[in-house]
């Protein structure tokens, strides 16, 4: 992959990220919220380390974990600026 088309990508992962933080910034305290948090912590379970603390990770458990990963900065920057 080019150096222009990964830089292209970064860039529109980062904007997708912004709408979506903005997106769960915006929902009202309430019902609604509380459903759409829950939702995204499901999503925040990393699944197949915890039977085998010894396993060596695969690519695919790690691709679920920058997942995860990425998933948690959204509702924490959701978080902060609904606080403001």
């Amino acid at each position: 992959m080019s150096e222009e088309r990964l830089e292209r990508l970064e860039a529109q992962i980062a904007a997708h990220q912004e709408v979506l933080i903005a997106l769960a910034a915006a929902l009202p305290e309430g019902e609604n919220r509380a459903v759409f948090r829950a939702a995204l912590d499901g999503l925040l379970t990393v699944k197949g380390q915890e039977e085998d603390p010894g396993f060596d990770p695969d690519s695919s458990f790690a691709f679920q974990y920058r997942v995860a990963d990425t998933i948690r900065a959204i509702v924490e920057g959701a978080e902060a600026r609904s606080k403001r």
